[in-house]
């Protein structure tokens, strides 16, 4: 069974949130009312780094895909971890660095073993995933997404996790995104991606940004800033005759 028939047949709906990085209490509340509403929970990836409760978060979320109830598109800041668990040579950030000492020396074992028990669990835990005509991903969409999902390469894998910049940084140290990936989507398509707390207009965004391209593909792009000053922000997606409907977006503060 793929995830699609199996959140259909299990559930009144998902819950699709952005990125966490850390703020527990934000976590918390989604993820308390996904389970009020029978929907299923589904991350678009970047748990940690920044906020204080990192441990709590991860712990909480491999639970919730161990049991069936949750799943996530990984992001490249959850990508850092589960390389750095497998012994990889891994440049940790600064808020890494910070991540890994609010878990503390006696849970670190526990939390990269967390990690990799939940990114390990291939229904579960995946690049991208297609819900009807919404795609679902961290960063960025790729074409194979919808023409070839069997070729997804190391360029798509690249945009999923990272998107698209063109070496350049703004002042703030930001990197400056390319956006032609927008213009790729079809027509009835709708791509929901995290990671971009400041999208196109290098301004943070405090509500979801819906970008919608020449052939009428959409693009949704849901981090308003947790764990960065902002808040959580999600989006209800309903099963119905055709696949899935954009039922409400929520947010959690």
């Amino acid at each position: 069974m793929n995830l699609t028939d199996y959140v259909r047949d299990n559930f009144d709906g998902m819950l699709v949130f952005a990125d966490v990085h850390g703020d527990y209490n934000s976590f918390k509340m989604a993820h308390n009312f996904a389970k009020s509403e029978n929907y299923f929970f589904m991350s678009l990836g970047d748990l940690v780094d920044r906020g204080p409760m990192p441990f709590e978060v991860v712990r909480d979320m491999s639970n919730a895909v161990y049991d069936g109830r949750a799943g996530l598109t990984p992001g490249n800041h959850d990508d850092k971890f589960y390389r750095y668990s497998k012994g990889n040579s891994v440049n940790l950030s600064h808020d890494s660095r910070g991540t890994l000492y609010s878990v503390g020396a006696d849970r670190e074992k526990e939390f990269l073993e967390l990690y990799v028990r939940m990114l390990d669990d291939k229904m579960f835990s995946n690049y991208f995933y297609n819900f009807g005509d919404f795609t679902l991903v961290h960063a960025a969409s790729h074409p194979c997404m919808w023409e070839d999902t069997d070729q997804f390469g190391n360029t798509a894998k690249a945009r999923a996790l990272y998107g698209e910049t063109t070496g350049e940084v703004y002042p703030d140290g930001y990197p400056v995104r390319a956006y032609g990936w927008i213009d790729e989507v079809p027509a009835g398509k709708t791509v929901i991606v995290g990671h971009d707390k400041q999208p196109i207009n290098n301004v943070p965004i405090t509500e979801p940004m819906i970008r919608t391209n020449a052939n009428g593909g959409k693009v949704i792009f849901l981090d308003t800033g947790c764990g960065k000053g902002g808040f959580l922000s999600a989006v209800v997606l309903l099963a119905d005759k055709k696949g899935f409907k954009l039922e409400k977006f929520v947010e959690f503060k």
